[in-house]
């Protein structure tokens, strides 16, 4: 059996729909070497592409259409629990239609969308990130919602890496709720929203902060700089109880490099001699104890620098 011709170039190693392989002939596209992804699109075995380039052919199949819901989040680079964003399926929208995208591999939706709530990422049309928002809060729960928000507002600008702009600010998170009143999960993209901070650079550090509030703890800061005594920023903690100088890292896995825990080193030395405590939290400490159990561990350390817990106080009904 012979080997099949290659492919051009600006096909090869990634799906293209039939109409941008004009030069090939039908034999040449029902090749062994390809895999009939839908109808009309074909994806070269084994070809390890960007997200986008798994949506870019469907799209171009249905034109009007629009990635939205899970695909839009996952395009959007946000955060999503792994069921979400291990999903094979891509969902797309027919804007302002009642014609429903059908196809193999495709998840239909019928949305009514203004303008402002239809953007452009990599080429591809799809639900802003304020709507994407909305539209996850009928997937997610509160806790995976306010990580995605937080994911959404997080901006920065530090001493060491690239400042980080934000999708978009609180305000017009507010607003697309308000616009839509009556949207599925409305109720729990309210409670979100009041919980979405500016500052989090991942989605656990997210659910320790929530973590921290749901064991009783005082709530930790985001984007709080440690100065050392000549005014210098020395290291950023990923949750600050400032008042105590208590300083929470979260070590995620690039943190497993040479180069990451030399600097970690460095920023902990550092942090110890402006007088913080730093506390490093690990994903195996996270699997062991839960969010929740790693939080309480800090209750004695706290009160120990001063925080007095809160305590409830019992009224006699004598």
């Amino acid at each position: 059996m012979r080997t099949p011709r290659a492919l051009p170039s600006h096909l090869d190693g990634r799906s293209f729909a039939l109409a941008e392989a004009t030069e090939l002939s039908r034999g040449r596209l029902q090749g062994r070497d390809l895999f009939i992804a839908s109808r009309g699109i074909r994806v070269p075995w084994g070809a390890a592409q960007e997200f986008h380039r798994i949506v870019a052919p469907l799209l171009r199949l249905s034109p009007g259409s629009v990635a939205c819901w899970g695909t839009a989040a996952r395009l959007w680079g946000l955060p999503l629990p792994a069921w979400a964003q291990g999903e094979q399926r891509v969902h797309l929208a027919r804007v302002n239609s009642s014609v429903v995208p059908r196809r193999f591999g495709v998840v239909g939706h019928r949305l009514q969308l203004s303008c402002d709530e239809i953007s452009d990422c990599s080429g591809i049309p799809l639900t802003s990130p304020s709507r994407t928002w909305l539209d996850l809060a009928a997937l997610l729960d509160i806790d995976e919602l306010v990580a995605v928000g937080d994911a959404l507002v997080c901006c920065h600008s530090r001493p060491f890496g690239p400042a980080k702009p934000a999708l978009l600010n609180l305000d017009e998170l507010a607003a697309i709720v308000r616009k839509h009143s009556g949207a599925r999960g409305i109720r729990k993209a309210r409670v979100a929203l009041g919980l979405i901070r500016v500052g989090a650079d991942s989605a656990p550090e997210t659910y320790l902060r929530l973590a921290a509030l749901r064991v009783g703890l005082p709530e930790p800061e985001l984007n709080v700089a440690i100065r050392d005594d000549r005014g210098n920023e020395v290291a950023w903690p990923d949750l600050a109880f400032r008042a105590f100088q208590v300083a929470v890292q979260y070590d995620g896995g690039h943190h497993l490099s040479v180069e990451q825990q030399a600097f970690d080193a460095r920023r902990d030395n550092e942090t110890a001699k402006a007088g913080w405590i730093s506390i490093r939290v690990s994903r195996a400490m996270v699997r062991e104890l839960g969010y929740e159990g790693v939080m309480r561990q800090l209750w004695p350390l706290l009160k120990a620098r001063g925080w007095q817990p809160p305590y409830r106080v019992c009224r006699s009904t004598s």
